[in-house]
């Protein structure tokens, strides 16, 4: 019984040897499908493991072989049999390496079929990265980290990098913020490093690590445009306008010919601090609700919605910009406004028009910044036709006083009118367009109206 137990076991291994010899020729004469079929049999037999070391490790390295094969065959019929075959060839090359002395004796090849595995994966990762499939790309780019960190390669930091800047684009907070950390805890200290870790703490929700992190970062840069672009980007959602002046002149400094810095403190210096009140969380009010006063009219309604969603027309009308839109004929009435005082001390039109007309200067074919001159124009005319809203007598005097206010204000709308003109006419939409209509409507410029409206 002991000689047939010694005899099957013999010729067990014997199969064995004969399905990876079959593998090996297979694979040599491009018989990839059989190579595949064969090595499978060898390496999952259940007395493979009895085999010699060397002898499992040359089956391994076969494996690895055939694999690489089959994916730069091009066949896509026979990569379709083996979908994982990237990671079954660096699976293979991994117990390869486990047998330190078939290392030492094959090491060059062994080596050079891991670098390959390792570009293939950063291949990969690439030109999903480059058609914007970041959430496809940060783990083949974390993968090709992982076998270059194995190898000792110089360029490791690099595929961790990518892998981490894939997850901040795939918006994976969490991930990028550790591959980030685990860069930064390698020695890196980049200004950009800095960067990417405030935008992954802004991510998740902590603008005060982020604000900390590109302080740190200017700390070690502290011309870094970037990192104070990010600084100003922070002032601005806190609504600090008065220290984001201070960085956007910093940079303004750093970039003189850059419009879009120009663009952003004029859109600081040009806003008044006000705001409609929001009603955020109610879902339905009443238009006295919205208004905040009784309407003088027998029509009733209400609007839907939620958030700045109204607007009003003088006395003609009201529109709900969000959800249901209703409309009140007849109706004059002031809606509640919200003033941040913060802000409104930063108010200066002529400050927010120079930066303006010199991103102008500098893009004529800027469009924000020309409509933003046109609703700045229209902006300060409003405020004189609201105060002359307010005077309710009939003396000489006061008509005079109206009259005067009308006139300052209709001036503003004629010097603003060009840009609206100019804007409307290089990206005509909606807005524009209502804007243009409300200010012909103010000037009696109704030819105006009628060619607006194709009529």
């Amino acid at each position: 019984m002991i000689l047939l137990a010694v005899l099957l076991t013999a010729n067990v291994m014997m199969a064995q040897k004969k399905d990876r010899t079959d593998a090996f020729m297979y694979n040599k004469n491009g018989q990839y499908a059989k190579a595949m079929a064969s090595i499978e049999k060898c390496i999952n037999h259940e007395q493979f493991l009895g085999m010699k070391p060397n002898d499992q490790a040359t089956a391994w390295l076969y494996r690895a072989a055939i694999y690489q094969n089959v994916l730069q065959s091009g066949d896509e019929a026979l990569m379709a049999q083996a979908p994982n075959a990237l990671e079954l060839v660096y699976e293979s090359l991994m117990k390869c390496m486990e047998n330190k002395d078939f290392l030492e004796d094959n090491k060059q090849e062994i080596y050079s079929r891991v670098m390959s595995v390792m570009n293939n994966y950063y291949t990969k990762a690439a030109d999903d990265y480059n058609t914007g499939k970041f959430a496809e790309a940060a783990p083949l780019f974390k993968k090709a980290y992982d076998i270059s960190k194995s190898m000792g390669s110089q360029d490791a930091n690099d595929m961790l990098n990518l892998a981490a800047t894939a997850s901040l684009r795939a918006q994976d907070f969490n991930t990028a913020l550790g591959y980030f950390n685990e860069l930064k805890d390698g020695g890196m200290e980049t200004a950009e490093l800095y960067r990417h870790l405030a935008a992954c703490y802004n991510g998740l929700g902590n603008a005060e690590q982020a604000m900390a992190m590109i302080n740190a970062g200017l700390e070690k840069d502290p011309g870094d445009a970037n990192l104070i672009l990010e600084k100003v980007n922070a002032y601005l959602k806190e609504g600090k306008g008065a220290e984001a002046i201070e960085d956007l002149n910093r940079l303004h400094e750093l970039d003189p010919e850059n419009a879009q810095l120009l663009f952003v403190l004029g859109t600081i210096y040009g806003d008044d601090g006000s705001s409609v009140s929001p009603w955020i969380g109610q879902d339905k009010y009443s238009v006295e609700e919205v208004l905040g006063k009784p309407v003088n009219t027998d029509v009733t309604t209400t609007a839907y919605g939620t958030g700045e969603w109204w607007m009003y027309d003088d006395d003609q009308s009201v529109h709900f910009q969000d959800g249901k839109v209703d409309i009140v004929k007849n109706v004059k009435a002031t809606p509640k406004v919200k003033v941040d005082q913060a802000q409104a001390k930063l108010y200066d039109p002529e400050k927010a028009l120079k930066c303006y007309e010199d991103a102008l200067a500098i893009n004529p074919d800027y469009y924000d910044a020309t409509y933003n001159i046109g609703v700045l124009y229209t902006t300060m005319a409003n405020k004189y036709i609201e105060q002359a809203n307010e005077i309710t007598g009939f003396s000489k005097a006061e008509q005079e006083q109206y009259n005067n206010l009308i006139e300052q204000a209709n001036e503003l709308l004629r010097t603003g009118l060009p840009y609206l003109q100019r804007a409307y006419e290089a990206q005509p939409s909606d807005e524009v367009k209502n804007v243009l209509r409300s200010i012909y409507v103010k000037l009696n410029m109704m030819e105006e109206v009628k060619a607006l409206d194709g009529k």
